[in-house]
């Protein structure tokens, strides 16, 4: 359900940029680029301050991961069937 919908409304992106063209889309695309490429590159900063950062992590900080981890799971359970 929720990757049919997602799917689904790439497609129509899709569908309604296939018609741009020019020096437009060319810097739309490239900017799109830019951004996506920052937001992996931050989760990926991300991941590894917090690998770094577990083993010295209190017991109740890392009872607040687990329940935000558990958190996150049953919202990606409910997301993607």
């Amino acid at each position: 359900m929720g990757l049919g919908v997602a799917s689904q409304v790439l497609g129509n992106i899709a569908s309604a940029l296939s018609g741009a063209g020019g020096v437009g889309a060319i810097l739309f695309f490239v900017g799109f680029a830019i951004i996506l490429v920052m937001l992996v590159t931050i989760a990926v900063i991300g991941l590894i301050k917090l690998i770094k950062a577990l083993p010295n992590i209190p017991v109740s900080g890392f009872l607040k991961l687990m329940v935000v981890t558990a958190l996150v799971l049953i919202a990606l359970g409910l997301i993607l069937p």
